[in-house]
């Protein structure tokens, strides 16, 4: 009766356990579309010999076409971003766009040429280094919308190869990335700040 009885509690505590995972995770995707947002909402890192892969997500509270309309003039970051200090186009053929920038990354400038592949319908704009002495970068970002429209979740993924094998320290490569990302973040919100002042 007592093995019976211990047999039933554990049963109940697994039960409100799995309840209160269950829980977590629908608050968790809730917190996504409400409330105040962080720059960085979730974030992943993996690290396999010389590349890294790399995820980030955050929100925007504007629909996607607004989003992917700031997003297509990678040329202005030099006019939102406080880190950036040069962006010129250098090259613009059908939905792709190639980019020189001079950019702030852990307090040193750092000058790549990036190129842009816009693809508007499948709310994803493709990334890749044309040239960078130092790292390789291959990515997208993704553009999905909340269920009633208003909002938008930016997810990055891609992978950066270190191209300079300096011995730099992970955690300080992880600071670089969420840096990077969380310029990108910013420039794009006073994008559409700019845009929505244009409309008024």
């Amino acid at each position: 009766m007592k093995n019976l009885l211990w047999g039933l509690l554990a049963v109940v505590a697994i039960g409100v356990a799995l309840i209160g995972v269950r829980s977590y995770q629908v608050m968790s995707v809730a917190a996504e579309w409400d409330g105040p947002v962080a720059e960085i909402l979730t974030e992943k890192f993996d690290k396999q010999g010389d590349t890294m892969q790399i995820e980030f997500t955050s929100r925007l509270d504007a629909p996607v076409a607004t989003v992917m309309q700031a997003f297509s003039e990678p040329e202005r970051s030099q006019e939102f971003s406080d880190s950036v200090r040069h962006s010129k186009l250098l090259q613009h053929e059908g939905n792709r766009k190639v980019i020189e920038l001079e950019m702030l990354v852990l307090g040193r400038l750092q000058e790549s040429t990036m190129a842009f592949t816009f693809l508007p319908d499948e709310n994803r704009v493709l990334l890749e280094t044309v040239e960078n002495q130092l790292t390789d970068l291959r990515g997208e970002y993704r553009f999905t919308p909340s269920q009633d429209g208003t909002k938008t979740r930016l997810t990055y993924s891609g992978s950066a190869k270190d191209k300079a094998q300096l011995p730099i320290p992970l955690a300080l490569q992880k600071s670089a990335m969420r840096e990077a990302f969380v310029s990108t973040l910013r420039a794009l919100k006073k994008g559409l700040a700019a845009q929505d002042q244009a409309q008024s």
